[in-house]
């Protein structure tokens, strides 16, 4: 058996906040494609497969209910989680949501029960 590697789109609008979710996201083993704006990660997802999408929600143009639908619509396979300002939390209940500040523990949590990487195999 060979473990298929599990693949993650992180979209956040900081510098500091991509390296950290990628950083955290790599450490439970996924590879991971960082991106600073919503535009980006839908282009990205146009070109490949993911098992898992954060998205900062102040990355994207839209709003979060744009990006649940256009994630359940056309990348239903890939686990959604939101990330949002304490402040917006409460409005949101679409996805699973992480409040910024993040606790980068949560992020591997939620990531590896929701998605963990490697869980897939295939015949060698």
């Amino acid at each position: 058996m060979v473990k298929r590697q599990s693949f993650a789109l992180v979209s956040e609008d900081t510098e500091l906040g991509r390296w950290a979710l990628t950083r955290a996201l790599e450490a439970e083993g996924f590879e991971v494609q960082a991106v600073s704006t919503w535009v980006e990660a839908s282009a990205w997802l146009r070109r490949a497969r993911f098992s898992l999408a954060v998205v900062a929600v102040s990355s994207a143009a839209g709003n979060a209910a744009d990006i649940v639908a256009y994630v359940s619509n056309h990348h239903p396979n890939t686990h959604l989680v939101l990330l949002a300002d304490d402040d917006t939390v409460g409005e949101l209940r679409l996805a699973d949501i992480l409040a910024k500040p993040l606790d980068l523990a949560d992020v591997a949590h939620l990531a590896r029960s929701r998605c963990g990487a490697g869980d897939d195999t295939l015949e060698a």
